[in-house]
């Protein structure tokens, strides 16, 4: 009677470490996939912050009026004929 106690005991200790092990498995797989999900989350979400304000900043940025883009086009030309006024070529032969 006392071996058949001691062997009953030894079963069930061998299937509950391996019951515990498969147990932890599944956990520890839970855990990752949960930690994953987590950062996925988060990288979107800041990559579609990002992308709002890109996206506002060009839809929603000051626009110049004609005025304004021909009077610097017109000083970007009076600069550039000063330059070559300036610099004085020399043509030696």
């Amino acid at each position: 009677m006392k071996t058949v106690k001691i062997l009953c005991l030894i079963i069930a200790l061998g299937t509950f470490s391996s019951g515990n092990a498969q147990l932890f498995k599944k956990l520890g797989k839970r855990v990752e996939r949960s930690a994953e999900r987590t950062v996925e989350r988060r990288v979107e979400r800041e990559t579609r912050k990002s992308t709002d304000r890109v996206l506002d900043t060009i839809i929603d940025g000051p626009k110049k009026s004609r005025k304004e883009r021909r009077s610097k086009r017109r000083e970007k030309n009076v600069e550039k004929q000063q330059d070559s006024i300036q610099e004085p070529k020399n043509n030696t032969l």
